[in-house]
């Protein structure tokens, strides 16, 4: 299949999805393949996304960097 000048190869998989999602997509004119293939996308994107962020928080974690000690100390609260 050619997509924007460049050749994807597509793999034929197998997937089991409720019956019912699937006809009322299709009646809908959704592209079921296309569909899950996007959302197969978003969650590896989203996932990859979540562990570098998790690897670059754990180093700022165990750094100690950018921590404030006192957190509350900036804020002037009325007394009474």
């Amino acid at each position: 299949m050619v997509s924007g000048g460049n050749m994807r190869i597509k793999k034929s998989t197998c997937l089991y999805l409720d019956a019912e999602v699937v006809e009322t997509a299709r009646r809908l004119g959704l592209n079921v393949s296309r569909v899950s293939e996007n959302a197969l996308k978003e969650a590896v994107r989203r996932l990859k996304g979540t562990k570098q962020e998790d690897s670059l928080r754990s180093q700022d974690n165990s750094e100690g960097r950018d921590r404030d000690s006192d957190p509350g100390a900036g804020l002037h609260r009325p007394v009474g």
